[in-house]
């Protein structure tokens, strides 16, 4: 079986998100069961690809944009998401795909795919990582843009996919009330999680520690980066000499950093922006303790590295955390950023007790080894949902 991802929200040469590593893991280990798959992405995307699968085989949707100069600018990418979706029409690529799969519900993903399968016949699929509708919080222009691309993907994929993965559940849930909404008897699904490489995750050693507390994720309001400086200034109040690493990049990293300066935290922070995975997992092994204050999650992608990393993780309480890492993690409701803190400090201040709990939560998450992630979502290619319910 060959298998072609579309995954057009690559914009930039640095960037790594929890899809796209999944994505690649997926092609890894399809191809080592013999299912060459491919990818179609912006070229601009394609150092990523070529580092993280380098057995996929890689087809230009878009050889002009990237990003890397301006990633905080999302305005920008909204020509390049057209172009994208438009080029489906006169793309060309010489083999024939068993199967045409949709990495995410968002439009430049689901047309193009749609576009493609209706040229050459394959099964089409559609994984759904979390459901923009089921999210109050999104009232922003960009925000409706994308929750009215959503409802027209739904309508689509309803209609013409022959499978549909989600990643839990709750999301499964979320997807299937968008469906009823819509109008639609919803399709079945398979209920899918993500891997992990282990091998690629080493814990540090106490003598490496650098770093106090590691945020790692995408530098947007939804990931609750606005309430990380109040969180730190209270860990600072307690520990003068803790140090912060936050690892990522995104739309809300200047207001961020600011939002640091502006209490006077700053000296107390690396920002490392984009970086290599070689150097993100570098990061992980020097921290001691994972935080999570996202408001939304699909699945947690972030805090089960930090639990590969055998970090201790202190998290908002989000439903799907109790589904995907049961008993692993200390929770807080959302938004009390300083009960978060003090949590923290508990751990920072009991290493015997940390250590412990990130043993656990490394054993714990050796359960998402990609392959076996890798041979489940394979089944349901194969199987599809709309006349199999896989669980």
């Amino acid at each position: 079986m060959r298998i072609l991802i579309i995954h057009n929200t690559l914009n930039d040469s640095t960037s790594v998100s929890g899809v796209l590593r999944h994505y690649a893991y997926m092609a890894t280990a399809w191809a080592a069961m013999g299912h060459p798959t491919d990818f179609l992405a912006a070229r601009a995307g394609w150092p990523q690809l070529r580092q993280l699968a380098p057995a996929a085989g890689l087809i230009s949707s878009d050889d002009w944009f990237d990003a890397s100069g301006y990633i905080a600018q999302t305005w920008r990418y909204f020509p390049a998401y057209g172009y994208r979706m438009a080029r489906a029409h006169w793309q060309r690529f010489e083999p024939h795909y068993d199967v045409i799969y949709a990495s995410s519900q968002l439009i430049f993903e689901t047309y193009p795919a749609l576009v493609l399968q209706r040229r050459r016949p394959a099964r089409l699929a559609l994984k759904i990582h979390h459901v923009l509708a089921a999210q109050p919080a999104r009232k922003g222009l960009f925000d409706r843009l994308f929750l009215w691309s959503e409802r027209q993907s739904a309508r689509w994929m309803n209609r013409r996919a022959e499978t549909l993965i989600c990643s839990t559940p709750i999301v499964g849930q979320d997807w299937a009330a968008l469906e009823l909404q819509l109008g639609l008897t919803p399709l079945p699904a398979a209920h899918i999680g993500y891997g992990l490489d282990l091998s690629l995750i080493q814990p540090g050693p106490p003598a490496a520690k650098k770093f106090d507390v590691v945020f790692l994720g995408r530098l947007h309001e939804h990931k609750g980066v606005f309430d990380m400086p109040g969180f730190w200034a209270e860990i600072v109040a307690r520990r003068p000499e803790a140090r912060l690493v936050v690892v990522g990049e995104g739309p809300h990293r200047a207001r961020t950093q600011a939002l640091f300066q502006e209490r006077g935290l700053l000296n107390s922070v690396t920002f490392t922006g984009g970086i290599s995975e070689t150097a993100k997992n570098e990061y992980l092994a020097q921290a001691r303790v994972g935080v999570s204050l996202s408001y939304e999650e699909g699945w947690g992608l972030s805090v089960m590295e930090f639990l590969g990393a055998a970090l201790p993780v202190a998290a908002y309480s989000l439903p799907v955390f109790a589904h995907a890492f049961p008993g692993q993690l200390e929770l807080i409701p959302k938004g009390d950023w300083r009960a978060l803190a003090q949590k923290t400090l508990a751990f920072l201040t009991d290493p015997d007790r940390a250590l412990a709990d990130g043993v656990r939560g490394r054993e714990f998450v050796a359960r998402y080894d990609y392959r076996r992630v890798a041979e489940a979502e394979l089944c349901a290619l194969q199987a599809g949902t709309r006349t199999h319910h896989a669980q």
